[in-house]
């Protein structure tokens, strides 16, 4: 037969493949096992990469290491500390200053953490998982060293241009 008589004629000739994507269709498209099929495909395929994904960030990081969002969380509370203190004092471990409303606040490492206390009471958490925390006095701004339990060292120096008392 020659396609010009196919033509003519009307009739159509459809030759169906006996390979694995065409076994399921018929004259009107796709069935419904053939959709529920690559459904079922690409639910498995976007549920094992999440699983997957959420492992690798997971364990990534240290357990024992802080998380980055914490530390600069922490950094930002401090820094809004200092902006509205007055009266600072810097000891190896700890920071002492007045805040606003005239309360003595201080900044301290306490066992495996670091903490706010107000008047020596209280005992706001900051930050956790920490080994070691020391406050030097810089020009002009205050630098800030933590070790975490991990073992990986933080720094940030805080800038202020009010009057630091060294104890």
């Amino acid at each position: 037969m020659g396609i010009k008589r196919l033509v003519w004629s009307g009739q159509v000739c459809i030759k169906k493949q006996n390979q694995f994507a065409f076994l399921y269709l018929n004259e009107r498209g796709y069935t419904f096992l053939n959709m529920l099929l690559t459904f079922f495909i690409y639910s498995f395929i976007i549920s094992t990469l999440t699983i997957v994904f959420h492992f690798l960030i997971s364990h990534s990081q240290h357990p024992e290491d802080l998380r980055p969002f914490e530390w600069e969380l922490f950094i930002i509370q401090l820094h809004r500390e200092f902006k509205e203190s007055s009266h600072i004092t810097i000891q190896d471990k700890e920071l002492t200053f007045t805040n606003n409303a005239g309360q003595h606040v201080s900044i301290n490492h306490y066992k495996n953490l670091i903490r706010r206390q107000i008047a020596d009471r209280g005992h706001e958490i900051l930050l956790l998982k920490v080994k070691t925390m020391t406050f030097h006095q810089v020009d002009r701004g205050i630098q800030l060293s933590v070790i975490s339990e991990a073992g990986k060292v933080y720094t940030y120096t805080f800038r202020t241009y009010k009057e630091l008392v060294k104890a």
